[in-house]
């Protein structure tokens, strides 16, 4: 039978029935664990780079701008003060709304009645989790600390660092994700298989349904990329799925109408 490497396997899920038989019949190299995880592995990259990308034309377009906005912020023994008047204001250019206060006179104590998230006092910081929740810090642990802007810029650095970090750590979790996900679409591939009349093992299903969710999983990606979006995009995922799986199991049960072959037992060996 063909053999078909990697990139052919993709390719193949679109159409070829052959690939779904393939997936089933040869002992030698079965479709598993290690096709999903070079699948997820090498379609996030494109969205790994798109998200450097931007956060690197952030980082030194835009972020230079904003932090030059900023007060230089001294704290000694736990009191913080500020390189500029208080309270200083600090407004989005867009919308002209306040974003954060500073202030060491005591006009602020609070970020009611302010539209400002982040408020720093010369003792505590305040900043708003969320519409139902403010969180408080005090600073009486910080000794001696100065946040200068050269200082954010340089951490800010480490930016371009952080997407490799999150892509070593979305890929386990995306693999999880998806392997769950296919043992949901093997069930459902149970009942096609009781409409089918065929008798493949649970562990073919499963190896079915790693290649039926490829077509789908490929478009997701690409108009994710591309920031494409539209109303039920998950249940039309949901769908192709299915089908390409319903593809895959017609497509055994005609190879082996065609070759009469018998079909293999229940519980054979993955």
């Amino acid at each position: 039978m063909t053999s078909y490497p990697f990139f052919k396997k993709i390719i193949h899920s679109f159409y070829l029935k052959d690939l779904y038989v393939f997936s089933r019949i040869n002992e030698k190299n079965k479709i598993g664990f290690k096709y999903l995880f070079f699948l997820l592995s090498i379609f996030w990259i494109p969205e790994m780079v798109k998200m450097q990308i931007g956060m690197s034309r952030f980082i030194n377009n835009e972020l230079p701008s904003v932090v030059d906005k900023l007060p230089v912020v001294t704290i000694k023994n736990g009191v913080a003060s500020f390189d500029k008047s208080s309270p200083y204001i600090m407004k989005d250019d867009e919308t002209g709304k306040d974003i954060m206060i500073f202030d060491e006179s005591g006009t602020f104590t609070s970020l009611e009645g302010t539209e400002a998230k982040i408020l720093l006092t010369d003792t505590k910081l305040i900043y708003e989790k969320s519409a139902m929740e403010t969180r408080e810090y005090s600073l009486s642990n910080i000794n001696d600390f100065t946040l200068t802007h050269e200082k954010i810029l340089s951490w800010a650095g480490w930016g371009n660092y952080l997407t490799i970090l999150f892509y070593i750590f979305i890929i386990p979790f995306a693999l999880l994700y998806r392997a769950f996900q296919v043992l949901i679409y093997s069930l459902i591939g149970l009942i096609f298989q009781a409409i089918l009349g065929t008798k493949y093992s649970f562990q073919t299903i499963y190896r079915l349904s790693i290649i039926a969710i490829t077509p789908a999983f490929i478009i997701d990606k690409l108009l994710g990329y591309f920031e494409v979006t539209f109303s039920g995009w998950a249940f039309i995922c949901l769908i192709i799925s299915l089908a390409y799986l319903y593809f895959g199991l017609l497509a055994n049960k005609e190879n082996e109408i065609a070759n009469q072959l018998p079909s293999p037992e229940l519980g054979t060996n993955n």
